[in-house]
């Protein structure tokens, strides 16, 4: 009997070990230094971001829930990349915030609500999200797939509806599968700072000063001060208009070589059909298009330079932040005070009732870099900036926007926001119809 309780004894403690080893955690003294502090399984792990065909150690590759994130094609031809099924326990206190990650549910963790069948009340196995940023069809419906551009210049309303066309599941980016991304990328890499590992494309021109200085008609390149021509990289993408912003002369061209003119200015050169250019007509770089990332070995990384020109990659994801602001559904803010819904099939803008909970803090009304986030913990996935008086290197190292009125959510930056950029990044400033040239979003797809 003695040899039988010893066998069992043991036999339980080899359970609980390996589910003791199914624990990633970071920790955060919330002092003024973004570094956390591994925990858990993390303790000893190393990870590393490459460049191009760059093999380094990312030791996180290797153990679960991490190494198992890959990615796959539906049946629209839509590429995902797909994270299974995790838990998430965060704690807030005074001196110390920390963050955990789990494929076991133990106690005190909860389910991000993308991995929740509504319907049937049921867990789900994993989360599809868009590997590229999102285009949309010829039907209509919105897309992710490589070898082409982003839709733009659409609202949330719209991106919601497309994405909603493809069928059940199908829907935007969301605040539940950011709270996935953003715990998986403090605990991975051991940082609040996101740009200190990637910086993602961030350092991207958007100036009322990048101006033609000659005129050329029936032309290929774009003519402008040497000052201003060395800010951009051959490869990146360009769009030329008659105002900032505008893109009444050319859209999203490839730059092809950047040249001395004469001893003041450089020229440009761009691919496509040959374009006027007049004296005063405006410069600006433009989204990447999809699919920079097959260049990119390591799981996580950027293609030929970590210097915040070209875009980046988490764990197969493009431009996680950085490149194009993305839409983030399921989140409303009116007057600083934001609202949340756990059921995708329940997001609509401007709505401040249920089935949308009130979060039990209050958005910071002024703009500035975060010190600490709200944190409710019956809604601990919606973390949004509450104490500001931070910097680009300090605390959460992002920035934060912000507006009177009713507003919606969009986060990560885009391609000129510089340090500001980043996982913490979010502007709640825009309402409802807003449609620049510099805000996308993602698709998802629930296994319904």
């Amino acid at each position: 009997m003695a040899n039988s309780r010893d066998f069992l004894r043991k036999q339980f403690a080899v359970a609980a070990d390996v589910r003791v080893h199914d624990i990633y955690g970071a920790s955060w003294n919330k002092g003024s230094s973004p570094v956390l502090t591994r925990t858990d399984r993390a303790v000893g792990l190393a990870a590393n971001v490459g460049i191009d065909g760059q093999v380094v150690q990312n030791d996180f590759d290797n153990h679960q829930l991490f190494g198992e994130i890959h990615e796959i094609t539906d049946a629209l031809g839509n590429v995902f990349i797909r994270i299974p099924k995790s838990y998430i326990k965060k704690t807030d206190g005074v001196n110390l915030k920390t963050w955990q990650v789990s494929k076991s549910k133990w106690p005190g963790f909860y389910l991000p609500w993308c991995f929740w069948d509504f319907t049937n009340n049921k867990e789900l196995p994993y989360i599809d999200v868009g590997k590229y940023k999102a285009s949309l069809s010829a039907q209509n419906k919105l897309e992710s797939k490589p070898n082409v551009f982003p839709l733009r210049k659409k609202n949330i309303v719209e991106f919601r509806g497309y994405a909603q066309a493809s069928g059940q599941g199908y829907q935007q980016l969301d605040v539940h599968v950011v709270d996935v991304l953003r715990t998986l990328f403090f605990v991975e890499f051991a940082t609040l700072n996101t740009q200190a590992i990637m910086q993602g494309y961030t350092a991207g021109q958007y100036s009322s000063s990048h101006l033609a200085t000659v005129a050329e008609n029936n032309t290929n390149r774009f003519i402008l001060a040497n000052a201003n021509a060395d800010q951009y990289r051959v490869g990146q993408y360009i769009s030329i208009g008659t105002s900032q912003g505008g893109d009444q002369i050319a859209t999203d061209r490839h730059v092809t070589s950047i040249d001395a003119y004469d001893a003041s200015n450089k020229a440009v050169s761009f691919d496509g059909a040959p374009v006027n250019i007049a004296v005063g007509n405006f410069l600006y770089n433009s989204v990447w298009k999809n699919g920079f990332s097959s260049a990119i070995v390591a799981s996580s990384g950027c293609i030929v330079a970590n210097d915040g020109k070209y875009p980046c990659t988490y764990r197969g994801i493009e431009s996680p932040f950085g490149d194009m602001w993305q839409f983030v559904d399921g989140v409303n803010i009116n007057e600083y005070q934001a609202w949340v819904v756990k059921n995708a099939v329940d997001y609509a803008s401007n709505v401040f009732a249920h089935p949308y909970e009130q979060l039990a803090y209050v958005n910071a009304n002024v703009d500035g870099y975060p010190v600490d986030m709200g944190f409710d913990t019956n809604l601990p996935f919606a973390e949004f900036p509450k104490t500001l008086g931070g910097g680009s290197t300090a605390y959460y190292s992002d920035y934060y926007y912000r507006d009177t009125g009713q507003r919606i959510a969009r986060f990560g930056g885009s391609w000129a926001y510089g340090a500001d950029a980043g996982l913490s990044y979010w502007a709640l400033a825009n309402a409802s119809s807003a449609a620049p040239v510099n805000i996308g979003g993602r698709l998802l797809k629930k296994p319904l």
